[in-house]
């Protein structure tokens, strides 16, 4: 209750971010612009598995070895996992070099500026994933072993300072590069501080002198845990984080900010039930490895049940209340179809299921099942977004979704529901 607490903090920090910003940035950018804008910050989540997967595997085995009391195991995998990480954003440093001075970020966006103002809007969101490869561990590592109330604060301060940030540089009238620098660089201030406030910590920092045979093992598992939600991550992001990129694309800078519009909007209900998701992820790992499993199935039973009450609640009053909402918020009449609404509040209700249940396998190392049907899922998403985007138009995004997330998730869940969960309470964490 402790860590939801600060983690509703920290979402909610992150949501005022989502709503306010978003008028200021509209009236400085003009809808073009501010289209171009919505995109490049978007990459910031789109490239969120570039780190490989190994924070969240970092996290399931400081979980796991939190719940069996090994804390020198914990600090030997927080040890193995900088320096994984580390090699990680220095291997992607030079890809990030050249990727911004061959690509034509200005057409790619499809907005009318000069190149250099796009590239440099195109430098600093790359340059921002990298370094957020090693700072993002230290969320993780405390989540993993309880003290996520902590991670949760700096992310609070961290979206709290980038909205003051952006909301004053929008009133100035600053350009599309210092705007997307300010909204992907600032939040990584606080993750820097927190990354300090970890390592001053010295249950953490008193390593064991680990045999090379032990560090290796580490190592072993960070990398195949790492590397499968790698997978789920990338999967993820083809699915869920392309939308604006494909309509930037084929439907111009312009539509793409609109879209971004309703898809901020109805992002609420997932970002509000992540305070829930964020710290019960490890709390599974640990009660995994305490064969704790009544306590599992009446909590995830509960958190279903809940989840799906609360999103078609939420989605159902953004859906019909649209038109106001939006005057209330941007002050700017927006043209939106019934049919895309209804898309949005759809599969609002269908993620809040699913992630429910993701949460849940991902603590526990479904990996090979979800790996599978996350595939299948990205592709058939993607495909059908293309599709859809460029013959018939962006208000059928969200059905190819909803329509995709059942052929691929929940028809597979339906019919081999009973054999995963079997064996996951027959192993040992």
């Amino acid at each position: 209750m402790h860590t939801g607490m600060w983690s509703l903090i920290a979402k909610g920090s992150a949501a005022a971010n989502l709503f306010i910003s978003v008028p200021f940035v509209l009236r400085a950018l003009g809808p073009e612009q501010f289209g171009a804008w919505a995109t490049l910050v978007s990459l910031v989540t789109f490239t969120g598995f570039l780190d490989f997967g190994f924070g969240n595997g970092t996290m399931n085995l400081v979980a796991a070895a939190y719940g069996r009391q090994s804390r020198e195991e914990v600090a030997n995998i927080l040890q193995e996992s900088r320096r994984a990480l580390l090699g990680v954003a220095l291997c992607l440093a030079p890809i990030a070099v050249l990727v911004t001075l061959l690509v034509p970020w200005n057409h790619l966006l499809g907005m009318y500026v000069t190149a250099t103002e796009g590239r440099i809007a195109a430098a600093a969101v790359l340059f921002s994933v990298i370094l957020a490869i090693p700072l993002n561990l230290a969320n993780r590592v405390q989540l993993g072993i309880g003290r996520g109330d902590r991670a949760f604060r700096w992310q609070a301060v961290g979206q709290l300072v980038t909205l003051a940030g952006v909301v004053a540089f929008a009133i100035a009238h600053a350009p599309l590069s210092v705007l997307t620098a300010l909204a992907v660089a600032t939040p990584l201030l606080a993750s820097l501080a927190n990354t300090y406030n970890l390592s001053r910590d010295p249950e953490l920092a008193m390593t064991t002198q680990a045999s090379s045979r032990e560090r290796s093992l580490i190592r072993f598992n960070i990398r195949r845990e790492g590397l499968m939600f790698f997978v789920l991550q990338l999967a993820a992001a083809l699915a869920f984080s392309a939308d604006l990129p494909l309509i930037s694309i084929f439907r111009g800078a312009s539509e793409a900010g609109a879209y971004a519009i309703v898809q901020r909007l109805f992002s609420v209900i997932p970002l509000a039930l992540s305070l829930i998701w964020a710290p019960l992820w490890p709390i599974y790992r640990q009660a995994l490895a305490a064969e704790d499993h009544a306590w599992i199935v009446r909590t995830l039973r509960r958190s279903l049940f809940m989840a799906v009450i609360f999103a078609a609640t939420g989605s159902t009053i953004l859906a019909a209340d649209f038109g106001s909402i939006i005057d209330l918020w941007v002050h700017h009449p927006i043209a939106v179809s019934g049919i895309m609404l209804a898309g949005f509040a759809c599969w609002c209700v269908m993620e809040a299921a699913g992630t429910a249940i993701a949460t849940f396998l991902n603590a526990a190392s479904v990996m090979r099942y979800q790996l599978v049907t996350s595939c299948v899922f990205a592709a058939l998403c993607i495909v059908g977004k293309v599709w859809v985007v460029a013959r018939v138009g962006i208000i059928w995004i969200p059905w190819v979704t909803v329509t995709t997330y059942c052929l691929a998730n929940v028809l597979p869940l339906l019919w081999f529901g009973k054999r995963v969960f079997f064996g996951v309470f027959v192993r040992k964490y």
